[in-house]
């Protein structure tokens, strides 16, 4: 982890069942996530609480701006080290 908060990569949401007229081109969105946070995820993914950890999502998406509702319902995160 670095000083400043960890860098992560977060994909938009799966548009495979929407229709194409309405599929907005969406991108991975880097995000640095402070490490009380990153803290606070961590601990409760190892908890296995899943509403600690939306509500640590829910804090952390305001941060990628006007996009935010895109990235906002993940259906899985991927951990890497």
């Amino acid at each position: 982890m670095a000083r400043g908060g960890t860098r992560i990569e977060i994909n938009p949401v799966d548009q495979t069942h929407v229709e194409a007229r309405h599929q907005r081109d969406l991108n991975t969105r880097p995000l640095t996530v402070r490490p009380r946070y990153w803290d606070a995820a961590v601990d409760a993914w190892l908890a296995d609480d899943a509403e600690a950890l939306d509500r640590v999502w829910d804090d952390l998406i305001p941060d990628l701006g006007s996009d935010y509702d895109a990235y906002s319902n993940v259906s899985s995160v991927g951990w890497a080290a």
